[in-house]
């Protein structure tokens, strides 16, 4: 949409705007603009947006829709914020509640790897804190590559 299709666009079908509401703008400058019975007069505010008229304004000032949707949709837009993302003394508060439960996990990933024989990032330990503060593992997953694994079957097969 070129400069000029984009200003001429008919502000009144899209919204119900109230002019003698409308902030009043000084007149920066008029631009005439078309040909003979399609003429268009382009006032330039000081705000910078841009009324489009049939008649050029006599007077130093006009309503500005432009600032009256801005503000609107301005509206709007703070009202869809809802959430608040939290503090940097929240999340350190959380973080300082799970330490504890954190390290517990680490300890038996460590313990479980140390048993079998492998990394311990092969270990996955999945464990949920339930309300009375208590940690429930629910299940660990070991991944094993195929050379650890067969060194765990040839060992129990000595036993």
């Amino acid at each position: 949409m070129d400069e000029k299709t984009r200003y001429s666009l008919n502000v009144s079908s899209y919204f119900v705007i109230n002019k003698k509401s409308a902030p009043q703008k000084l007149i920066v400058s008029i631009d005439k603009q078309g040909a003979w019975g399609e003429v268009s007069y382009y006032h330039k505010l000081e705000c910078g947006h841009i009324e489009v008229r049939k008649r050029a304004s006599s007077a130093p000032k006009i309503a500005c829709t432009w600032c009256v949707i801005g503000e609107e949709k301005g509206r709007e837009l703070k009202a869809l914020t809802i959430v608040q993302p939290p503090t940097l003394e929240e999340v350190w508060d959380f973080y300082d509640e799970t330490t504890s439960e954190e390290v517990d996990v680490a300890k038996l990933r460590a313990g479980v790897a140390s048993a079998v024989g492998c990394a311990q990032e092969s270990v996955e330990v999945v464990s949920i804190v339930d309300e009375e503060n208590i940690l429930r593992v629910s299940y660990v997953t070991v991944f094993l590559d195929f050379e650890t694994a067969k060194r765990i079957a040839e060992k129990n097969k000595n036993i």
